[in-house]
């Protein structure tokens, strides 16, 4: 169980990965979490395209970005660049095609450092909002620094600092840094830089007070989001040194600490993989299984539940992550690095309660190791942003799109020639109508589109030798799945 802050009015319309509805909330309500059905799919993989995001390599393999996706579907790229006498908070552009990136420019700078980690929210009027921290000139380098811009991100406001002037908190040396909206209200935290390093604040005025996570260390990677149906804000991380390591999330000022379900696999030195769902209730989760980070499997637990819904696939999943998809839908995306450091994901179904075809693509051409992975998938297919080390001091963050995969069945999977086969095609076990199921019999190709059960029958001419045949399902904005069957 958990409680949650319920609004008399919230509308379930977020609009950025983790965000949610409306501003305070004003009473207190008690809910049960879904259990979660895990279930084991089929496969289908994408030879996706690559295109470089930032300008030049970075300084650090510990870069993490953040992104934002404004009305005119462009997704927008925050990030931090070293550029030898200074430092700099940058901003680029991913068009909303997810061919071609524009900038950079510049959001803010320091002769000093810069934190490695920035993130990016909605800002004021349909524009953004950076969030970043350092060592910057005449002011307090404890705190959370802001800027705006318009939605094309183009022009920034000078920066201001968002969080506390005093206290134990130190934002520029943080472990991290994560931000949300909750309808025109920013939240930002920051993880350990020692014990009670780390801190979270609501708002950008600094005369409010940041709140610590604990007394004691060490929270890292954190991240916020905010349940689109209540207006539940949560604030998660990494917890390490209490025995053993976990996933941790907090609702603040109304319900004590929970740990994700066999989160000892988490992967560090990511920001967590925490989000709300567009048009539906709940806040999600993704992170490694198991109790070790270089042999585990992805795992989405819904905040309050008591279990976790893994996704069957091999014990090496790492950097594993999430983004919201529309109607509720969730994607989950992971970096196989005993697989030739590939990207894998999966989309759920609209409850969010099962998987459907993993998807796959291989790195950036030339990539030694993925140190980072940050996803976006509000528009529907995912669009992944990859921190790929390509040697020789390479490390630039790349983008590429992936479209959510078909599952293909067919009954009987052996057939006697001049018989029928019922084929069944289906996205994360939602029957998919209007798909093209086509059979390759040698010369012969027949085919037949799904009907509103997914399903289409295709007969065997008798002539057909025994033998094993393939069949393709396909749909405009999926990626294709295939099947064998045997002809008797």
């Amino acid at each position: 169980m958990i409680k949650e802050w319920i609004s008399a009015d919230r509308s379930p319309t977020p609009t950025r990965t983790g965000a949610g509805g409306a501003t305070l909330l004003r009473r207190v309500a008690t809910v049960a979490a879904a259990a979660i059905a895990s279930t084991l799919l089929a496969a289908s993989a994408e030879a996706a395209s690559w295109i470089r995001v930032t300008s030049e390599p970075q300084p650090h393999n510990t870069s993490e970005v953040g992104l934002e996706r404004t009305a005119d579907g462009v997704l927008h790229v925050l990030w931090s660049r070293d550029s030898g006498a200074s430092e700099q908070v940058m901003h680029s552009a991913i068009s909303a095609s997810g061919k071609t990136v524009s900038g950079p420019q510049q959001v803010a700078t320091t002769p000093n450092f810069v934190n490695s980690s920035v993130d990016l929210v909605a800002g004021p009027g349909g524009g953004l909002r950076a969030f970043f921290a350092g060592v910057f000139p005449s002011v307090s380098n404890n705190a959370i620094r802001t800027a705006t811009a318009g939605s094309t991100g183009t022009v920034w406001s000078a920066s201001a600092t968002a969080s506390a002037l005093s206290g134990s908190t130190n934002a520029s040396a943080g472990a991290g840094i994560g931000a949300v909206d909750d309808g025109g209200t920013p939240w930002s935290a920051w993880g350990d830089s020692s014990p009670s390093g780390g801190g979270l604040h609501v708002g950008v005025n600094p005369a409010g007070a940041d709140l610590a996570f604990s007394p004691s260390c060490c929270e890292r990677d954190p991240n916020l989001a905010v349940d689109a149906s209540t207006g539940l804000v949560a604030v998660g991380w990494n917890r390490l040194n209490q025995g053993a390591n976990a996933l941790q999330v907090l609702v603040p000022f109304v319900s004590p600490v929970e740990n994700a379900p066999n989160s000892g696999a988490v992967w560090l030195q990511q920001r967590i993989g925490l989000t709300g769902r567009i048009g539906a209730g709940g806040i999600y989760a993704a992170y490694g299984s198991g109790s070790n980070q270089f042999n585990a499997r992805p795992a989405l637990w819904r905040i309050g539940s008591s279990g976790a819904n893994v996704v069957k696939t091999r014990r090496d999943a790492e950097h594993t992550t999430l983004a919201p998809a529309p109607g509720g839908r969730l994607w989950v995306a992971w970096e196989g690095k005993d697989r030739g450091n590939r990207i894998f994901a999966t989309r759920t179904n609209p409850a969010a309660t099962r998987f459907g075809a993993i998807v796959a693509t291989k790195p950036p051409p030339g990539t030694d190791a993925i140190h980072r992975l940050n996803v976006e998938g509000s528009r529907g297919p995912l669009d992944v942003v990859a921190l790929a080390d390509r040697g020789g001091g390479d490390i630039a963050h790349w983008t590429a799109r992936l479209r959510p995969g078909l599952t293909l069945a067919a009954k009987p999977k052996k057939v006697a020639a001049g018989k029928k086969v019922t084929f069944t095609v289906s996205d994360a076990g939602m029957p998919v109508q209007g798909a093209k199921v086509e059979l390759s019999l040698g010369g012969k190709q027949p085919a037949k589109q799904t009907n509103a059960k997914g399903k289409a029958k295709i007969k065997v001419p008798g002539s057909t030798k025994p033998g094993r045949y393939e069949a393709i399902a396909g749909k405009g904005g999926y990626e294709s799945a295939q099947l064998k069957i045997r002809v008797k």
